[in-house]
């Protein structure tokens, strides 16, 4: 009987699963049309850029070299980045991300990180080498969803940048509220079927 509650216990526990785990593509901005060099908007698939954001490759002007591979998204003053996915059911998300500051350029920058428009965390940027952070965004229901890091340039800074690199992101799905009901019954009935035994003897 108990390995019977217990396997039931898992079935309902893995029915709350994803058919499909929602996914960032693209984390390191690998994928890009910037070559050797560097370029502003739209030049990384899975990810829309505005203001004064793009993708620059290692050893260029922008003074940076990629925390992962060949390539680092910046954002410049107030620019920001952003990317869209879906889910299917309810889940809990761990982002993780690479910040590090443009060398030789105005100091002061600061990166907010924001799930449909609802601020997660604000990070400061001082040192120029590649620094890591992670933000948590819990029970988040199914639906379209962005995840967007965009600079806020604090002090008004005549140019001051943040450069991003390696984005992942982290899925756990969150159990519907039948999926606990349905254990806490079955659990209910272990417990019954013990008493009736105990009794018995």
């Amino acid at each position: 009987m108990k390995r019977l509650i217990a396997a039931a216990a898992v079935a309902l526990l893995s029915t709350s699963a994803f058919a499909s785990t929602p996914v960032l593509s693209n984390g390191g901005f690998e994928n890009n049309t910037v070559g050797g060099g560097y370029v502003y908007g739209d030049v990384a698939p899975g990810w829309s850029f505005t203001g004064g954001a793009g993708v620059s490759a290692s050893y260029t002007a922008w003074n940076g070299v990629a925390q992962e591979g060949n390539a680092f998204a910046f954002l410049q003053n107030t620019a920001s980045v952003s990317q869209s996915f879906v889910s299917a059911g309810a889940a809990n998300y761990t982002f993780a991300f690479n910040l590090a500051l443009r060398p030789g350029y105005d100091q002061g920058q600061s990166v907010t990180v924001s799930l449909d428009g609802t601020q997660l965390g604000q990070y400061g940027v001082s040192n120029t080498g590649w620094t890591s952070f992670n933000v948590n965004a819990l029970n988040i229901g199914a639906g379209n969803h962005t995840l967007s890091f965009a600079g806020t340039n604090p002090g008004n800074a005549r140019d001051t940048s943040a450069f991003l690199d390696g984005v992942s992101m982290n899925v756990s799905a969150v159990p519907e509220p039948g999926t606990y009901a349905m254990l806490l019954a079955g659990l209910g009935l272990l417990g019954f079927m013990a008493r009736r035994r105990k009794s018995a003897v």
